[in-house]
């Protein structure tokens, strides 16, 4: 049964149409009666949309009915025994709890039953005659419809349900990928902080061994801070504080930043920056930036050239990073921004995972161009804040 209030309006309208269509649409008629093929939605509707769904079907059945053929106590007398009959059959039944095949069985079985009752109540209440071509158009097509309908919709919602089912495998496969890539990495730290502690535990170390073990156990403890927080940052990249976000400024402070690692990669720091205002949060723009910056830096370890582009256009900004290094093949391209992939290798994937993440968060789009061997580029494009930027509107 179809759980829901928008589901269920959703059932009500569409078996409603249906059940109108099918009275405009009437497959048999002789002098006692006209016959069509309403009942099958009107039964479907009771059978997936539920008791007070099929009461509504009821309603809008006997309104249709009257509006198209007058009133008449024989239909309200059937269309109300069937109603009965339905509710209490899924009821008697627990319909919801059958298999697929015991429900089209049920189905076309109660549709059958349906039939034999509207004729007997029709035969006692007014003239009718009960002859083949009854049993034909009203016992035989309309159960051989219930069948093929009945079939549909159990294959429909086996569908749905399939899909749901690999949306929370997916889920789950997502978590258990994170979960074991922060037990990996974290680790890694651990481990080699654990090392030195049981160094610093030997007799006799020169004070400056101490020092030294020391150093190194805290830039570990840094480190594992830094995976924690960027696991964080990807799963809350929504900006705490937004702001207006100078390109120029904030793009010009970055190239400062990796100053001294492009100075010791012997790569040449290229800019041509154009002024415009994005919002956002300024430290999440650093942090997604200086990732791609580093990786291109990363990228050239016998040197080359990084260039950071920026440039207006009507609506939006584009910022370009833009490397000579090692380049990547299609599938690598393919790969960036899912957890625990790097081209690096030494690299755990988090940073660039993170700036695709703190990029989309700010309505960003971006887009990579790489061939092996002649470098990167990474092409990103914000919205503009209008209001700073009226020049543009």
């Amino acid at each position: 049964m179809i759980h829901g209030w928008y589901t269920r309006l959703a059932t009500l309208v569409s078996f409603s149409i249906a059940i109108i269509l099918c009275m405009l649409s009437p497959i048999y008629h002789n002098q006692y009666c006209v016959h069509d093929l309403r009942m099958i939605p009107f039964v479907l509707g009771i059978l997936y949309g539920g008791p007070y769904t099929g009461l509504a079907l009821l309603a809008v059945l006997l309104v249709s009915r009257t509006m198209m053929y007058s009133w008449s106590i024989v239909a309200f007398v059937i269309y109300v025994v069937i109603f009965l009959m339905t509710v209490f059959g899924m009821k008697w039944f627990k319909f919801d709890r059958l298999s697929s095949r015991k429900k089209i069985i049920f189905s076309v079985f109660l549709f059958t039953i349906h039939s034999i009752v509207a004729a007997l109540i029709a035969k006692a209440m007014t003239v009718f005659v009960i002859d083949e071509s009854y049993l034909i158009n009203f016992i035989l097509l309309p159960s051989l419809g219930m069948l093929i309908l009945t079939y549909i919709c159990e294959t429909l919602l086996k569908q749905i349900q399939i899909k749901q089912a690999l949306v929370k495998i997916e889920k789950m496969e997502v978590l258990a990928q994170l979960a074991a890539s922060i037990s990996h990495e974290v680790k890694n730290p651990l481990t080699v902080i654990k090392g030195f502690l049981r160094l610093l535990h030997q007799e006799n170390l020169p004070i400056g061994k101490k020092e030294q073990y020391l150093t190194i156990a805290s830039s570990e403890l840094n480190r594992a801070e830094d995976i924690i927080n960027d696991y964080l940052t990807f799963a809350r990249p929504d900006p705490e504080q937004v702001e207006d976000i100078s390109i120029a400024e904030q793009l010009h402070k970055l190239a400062d930043m990796v100053e001294p690692l492009s100075n010791q990669q012997s790569v040449l720091v290229h800019k041509d920056i154009q002024e415009a205002m994005i919002v956002g949060n300024t430290r999440n723009f650093q942090q997604a930036f200086l990732n791609i910056i580093k990786n291109a830096i990363e990228s050239m370890p016998k040197g080359g050239t990084l260039t950071i582009h920026s440039m207006v256009q009507k609506g939006g900004v584009t910022i370009t990073i833009t490397d000579t290094g090692t380049g990547m093949t299609p599938l690598q391209q393919a790969r960036l921004g899912e957890p625990y992939f790097s081209t690096k290798e030494k690299g755990t994937g988090l940073g660039l995972m993170v700036s695709y993440r703190i990029i989309e968060a700010m309505r960003g789009v971006i887009t990579v161009e790489s061939r092996v061997g002649k470098g990167t580029s990474f092409q990103i494009i914000f919205p503009m804040d209008q209001r700073k930027n009226p020049s543009f509107i």
